[in-house]
């Protein structure tokens, strides 16, 4: 009974958080032939998303970026199985430029990029990374496919939303844990600090010395925006082809 009452809770909650909110804006159009030349295995999509969901992340990380997902062309089709046929099958061509990400409600999945083009969207790029270091980093995600999102975060987020003033004393203390980080269920920033922590690669580092020196954060306290602030990635600018000039007011 408690593991139904759960599961029925967690239905409800993610209806509930991934219903849209009214009144979002993207404020720079996204060029889409721009992008997909500039974009290479391993950079990492910032999105800000429109669902209720996303409004919670960013107002707990006081960061525009709800959401992130990494770029990795057709390394699906090379990676070969019932995952490469299923994406040549929904994807067609597009199956050639994919993103990996964890979604609340069908878990790691591959998604074309073209998902988030009527988002606003920023683009972070690891530094010196090597080829096999990177080759690592995508098998990694690639290992992640089919593994479901984090039910104690989506439980933990419907918390954060109900009324203070509802919930049982027990449950006001306790502090919104955003990703349990066990190995079958990961939300979308630690499913990607976890790849890249695999070639020794944090996301937010913090010590002195070289880079395999630096001690990192666990990946369960990354969010999207510790990739926009890292030190170890860089932010591609994509969207305008140069500067654009605005004509003065007389």
């Amino acid at each position: 009974m408690g593991v139904f009452l759960h599961d029925a809770l967690a239905r409800g909650m993610v209806r509930y958080l991934t219903a849209e909110r009214p009144g979002y804006q993207r404020r720079v159009p996204n060029d889409v032939t721009r992008l997909q030349a500039r974009l290479r295995p391993g950079d990492v999509l910032l999105v800000e998303g429109r669902a209720r969901i996303s409004r919670v992340i960013q107002v707990l990380t006081q960061s525009s970026w709800s959401h992130s997902a990494m770029y990795v062309g057709d390394a699906v089709l090379r990676w070969g199985g019932p995952q490469a046929e299923e994406a040549l099958a929904r994807y067609g061509s597009e199956a050639r430029r994919l993103l990996i990400e964890s979604d609340i409600r069908d878990g790691v999945r591959a998604v074309p990029l073209d998902s988030y083009l009527d988002h606003n969207l920023r683009v972070c790029r690891p530094r010196g990374l090597t080829r096999p270091e990177m080759d690592r980093v995508l098998e990694e995600m690639l290992r992640h496919l089919g593994i479901r999102y984090d039910q104690r975060n989506i439980l933990d987020l419907g918390r954060y939303l109900t009324p203070f003033h509802l919930l049982p004393a027990r449950l006001r203390r306790r502090p919104l844990y955003l990703g349990s980080s066990t190995s079958r269920e990961i939300i979308c920033s630690a499913l990607i600090a976890k790849a890249f922590y695999k070639v020794g690669y944090p996301v937010q580092p913090e010590g002195r010395g070289g880079r395999h020196d630096l001690l990192a954060r666990h990946p369960s306290y990354i969010m999207p925006r510790d990739f926009d602030l890292s030190p170890n990635f860089e932010v591609l600018k994509f969207h305008l082809p140069g500067r654009q000039r605005v004509p003065l007011a007389p």
